[in-house]
């Protein structure tokens, strides 16, 4: 039986969004602060989009969260002169859920993941309920379904038949895009994916400390969602083998710390 097997990441395989800037037509009134500003656009399929602009106001929505501890952590996207590429904390990162193939319980596990990795970051996570999207890292940034924004962070479930990156020991999959704000060359993540293997979590489910591994299975993937990479470090759960870990290391949890302290749009 396996434990927790191998935790991946997907750095591609569509998961970083190429953006470039333009003049884009059109003017509204949330724009006028930025009046003679370039509208930064992403080009998807030859058709130019702009980026969305955030509603509400420059605020973190949650206090940010000291760095009280040391010790290995990493960042999937760092820019030399603005650090890790993280989400814009004045906002809530929505995320829904495609609960095909979930094993019977793990869905309160979805949700318990979520709570511990907001815990931990000082982000703020809004549940905006089920899709009926595959999750996959060619997943379109933009999707009517989910209005004119991004898509939210989304979490599935999958086989090593269904989604070939799950072969072998790799229990679960998690990224997010690296895409520019609206306006400026401050990078922000975006359009978050989680794919879970069915079968792995199942078994991890039906072990002794089941609901424990299985869930920190969840916590490293969302991670990587916020932008933490794998570490060598065996006593970090965001190393990329783990048997028995189920909550965060110093260098985790210092690495959630700054993961949640980025800049506002």
């Amino acid at each position: 039986m396996r434990t927790l097997g191998r935790l991946a990441v997907i750095l591609g395989v569509g998961a970083v969004a190429v953006v470039g800037t333009a003049y884009a037509t059109g003017f509204d009134l949330s724009e006028w602060q930025h009046l003679g500003k370039p509208r930064n656009v992403l080009v998807v399929e030859g058709e130019q989009i702009r980026i969305p602009i955030p509603d509400g106001p420059s605020e973190r929505r949650a206090s940010s969260l000291p760095v009280t501890t040391d010790g290995s952590h990493a960042f999937m996207f760092e820019e030399t002169a603005q650090g890790p590429t993280r989400y814009d904390p004045c906002r809530a990162v929505e995320w829904t859920h495609n609960p095909a193939g979930m094993p019977t319980g793990a869905e309160e596990l979805v949700h318990d993941a979520f709570a511990d990795v907001a815990r931990h970051t000082g982000l703020v996570f809004e549940y905006v309920g089920e899709t009926d999207e595959v999750a996959g890292f060619d997943r379109p940034l933009f999707q009517e379904r989910y209005g004119e924004g991004f898509a939210p962070v989304i979490v599935g479930w999958s086989t090593e038949e269904q989604t070939a990156e799950l072969a072998g020991s790799v229990t679960g999959l998690g990224g997010s895009s690296s895409v520019n704000g609206a306006f400026g060359d401050q990078r922000f993540l975006a359009a978050g994916v989680v794919v879970l293997d069915t079968e792995d979590v199942t078994e991890l489910m039906e072990s002794r400390r089941g609901t424990a591994l299985a869930t920190a299975v969840i916590m490293h993937e969302l991670a990587h969602v916020i932008g933490l990479a794998h570490v060598d470090d065996p006593t970090e759960l965001m190393n990329d083998e783990n048997s028995m870990l189920i909550t965060w290391g110093p260098g985790d949890r210092a690495g959630l710390a700054i993961a949640g302290a980025g800049p506002c749009q």
